[in-house]
């Protein structure tokens, strides 16, 4: 995977943040605070039922994406949910990779050999080290730290303060609770959720939910196999 920054040229590029929750809004008034190389165009959300401007800026369903690739615009996923960021990329077949943005606080560290994936977005105060690599439409949200040569797969959400403490490898759509841990040298499995405040100091196995001090795993394949059955 080649390292993929934010737009680092002098013309800002349009950007559109499919989500308008609680984490489209952050990532609106990061761009809109910092200068990113990105203008904030609009949200794309399936809350919303039809096109509407606000002021310069519009909001639109998802299926509006279609028409807004005729121009040039960039996307990013902002959705808490990993399994729904899987789903909704899977629905968007048509937006290219390269038009996904990556965007990174200006007050997070990442390491000049860390990799970056696209559609990624890093946090305020965040630490990336050395030789990290970071998959797509991944979120590695505020204060979080992920050590040395740790590799993060894609739609996965690092919440805030956790901590990966080297050569972690987080596999893809798994998600890693606020203020939990994971010691060096660990896996956690595919579509894993680790709980907030967890000690993890064994491997995850796949399709698993650990909680607590130190961190006891069980099996969430039930949940995913519904997920899945819906297509939700």
């Amino acid at each position: 995977m080649k390292p993929l920054q934010q737009n680092d040229s002098k013309d800002k590029k349009n950007l559109v943040i499919i989500g308008c929750g609680s984490q489209g809004r952050m990532l609106k008034n990061m761009i809109e605070q910092y200068d990113l190389g990105y203008r904030f165009l609009g949200f794309l959300d399936d809350q919303i039922e039809f096109p509407s401007k606000k002021g310069e800026t519009f909001e639109a369903p998802l299926e509006y994406s279609e028409f807004l690739l005729q121009e040039e615009i960039y996307f990013v996923l902002a959705i808490g949910k990993v399994e729904d960021r899987f789903q909704i990329v899977r629905r968007l077949p048509a937006i290219p990779l390269e038009r996904y943005a990556t965007i990174i606080h200006p007050h997070a560290y990442v390491d000049q050999t860390a990799e970056i994936g696209a559609g990624t977005y890093i946090s305020a105060n965040a630490a990336i080290m050395h030789g990290v690599k970071v998959g797509h439409h991944t979120s590695v949200l505020t204060g979080s730290i992920i050590e040395y040569e740790s590799q993060i797969g894609s739609f996965v959400n690092i919440s805030p303060n956790a901590t990966l403490c080297g050569n972690v490898n987080v596999n893809d759509v798994s998600f890693i609770g606020a203020g939990s841990s994971i010691i060096q040298g660990l896996t956690v499995g595919k579509r894993s959720l680790v709980g907030a405040g967890a000690t993890v100091i064994h491997d995850i196995a796949p399709d698993s939910l650990a909680i607590g001090t130190p961190a006891v795993a069980k099996s969430r394949k039930k949940e995913l196999d519904l997920f899945n059955a819906y297509n939700i």
